[in-house]
């Protein structure tokens, strides 16, 4: 099942209510996929807080102290492909969503049909714009590295290493069972206590090891043997 990291930035309860309950009627409806939701009832609180990774963001046009249109500009200087759409009672603003490259508007009150069919679009086109990325925090600066091209990640005291295919390697302050819990429904298996690793790049079973196609070789735990052995297998065929 895929996981899509969704945040809703609605100062009305009652819409952000009705908001969150038509994307869990979504995920049991497909069964496809799952969301993690992040609510912000605040411009400003939105702004201080906001890690800059998610996949969707539901921006209400109409709040007091900052409007969210304000609010998809400051989001733009950081952040050019996620998904906006914005939570609207007046038409008028589709228009100037263009100016943000916002996905999609959806008109108050919602209903669920109009929410399935945007979420139907806008989940097509993230898939078409490359798929699921991870967000990197380092001295401010925001980088956005395909899940894909991340080869293998390990433990290292309180942090994870996210190794790619070309070298680099890329901190991030997270525990590892958070980090498979998030990864789940991917190409990612734990191997041991401090090892995932992206099968797409794994290339033989060897004397205990798990061999990448870069000549990394990476220690299987005996308990995970028989699981990552069938895991394995069954991936290659």
């Amino acid at each position: 099942m895929e996981l899509v990291k969704i945040v809703i930035l609605e100062d009305e309860k009652e819409h952000s209510d009705k908001l969150i309950s038509f994307l869990n009627q979504y995920s049991q409806e497909t069964g496809k996929v799952s969301f993690d939701i992040r609510l912000y009832e605040a411009p400003l609180e939105f702004m201080e807080t906001f890690r800059y990774d998610a996949d969707i963001i539901f921006l209400d046009i109409q709040m007091p102290g900052m409007t969210g249109m304000d609010v998809a500009h400051e989001i733009r200087k950081q952040d050019q492909d996620v998904t906006l759409i914005f939570i609207t009672a007046l038409t008028q603003y589709a228009v100037e969503g263009y100016s943000v490259q916002a996905e999609d508007y959806i008109l108050k009150p919602i209903s669920y049909p109009e929410f399935k069919m945007k979420m139907v679009r806008s989940l097509s086109r993230i898939v078409l714009k490359g798929g699921k990325y991870l967000t990197f925090i380092n001295n401010e600066t925001i980088q956005k590295v395909s899940l894909d091209s991340i080869t293998y990640i390990e433990t290292d005291m309180h942090r994870l290493l996210f190794h790619d295919n070309e070298g680099f390697c890329f901190v991030k302050h997270q525990s590892m069972k958070e980090c498979e819990e998030e990864l789940k429904g991917t190409d990612f298996l734990r191997i041991n206590s401090s090892y995932l690793v992206n099968l797409r790049y794994a290339v033989n079973i060897s004397n205990g090891d798990m061999l990448l196609n870069d000549g990394t070789r990476l220690k299987i735990s005996r308990p995970r043997m028989s699981e990552v052995c069938s895991e394995f297998a069954q991936f290659k065929k």
